[in-house]
């Protein structure tokens, strides 16, 4: 089963949204904020994907946090505005790129949940097909 590290500040809006995921078979490990996110990063924990909402801090300080713990880890976020000037950050750690290195992505709320779903599988089924790849030399 995936592990994705959820979070959210809202509690209810995380709640929601951890109740779907594990309906679509998903193992869910709720922070509702960074702090609480990145001891779980920090953790022995295996995670397949972090998906990061609401935050109690600026989602690019966190995304460089992340990649210090977890340089290879996917990571979706949902925002519900993305100013030009955190766009441009955002795409200093990765953002609108998809590599074997970096998967990063940045969505505008509100977000259909089939599109969300379909976002996550993409997402874990291109982290499972680079594991499967050697690396280069």
């Amino acid at each position: 089963m995936k592990r994705v590290l959820l979070l959210e500040e809202d509690g209810e809006g995380r709640e929601v949204l951890a109740r779907i995921l594990k309906k679509k078979g998903l193992s869910v490990v709720q922070a509702g904020n960074t702090a609480t996110a990145l001891a779980s990063l920090s953790s022995s924990m295996p995670l397949d994907l972090v998906i990061a909402g609401s935050t109690d801090a600026d989602r690019t300080d966190f995304l460089s946090d992340l990649r210090d713990a977890r340089p290879d880890l996917p990571v979706i976020f949902l925002a519900d505005y993305c100013a030009p000037e955190s766009r441009l950050r955002g795409a200093l750690y990765g953002a609108f790129l998809m590599s074997r290195a970096l998967h990063f992505y940045i969505n505008t709320r509100p977000i259909g949940l089939h599109e969300l779903v379909r976002m996550i599988g993409i997402a874990l089924q291109h982290r499972s097909v680079d594991a499967e790849r050697p690396l280069a030399a």
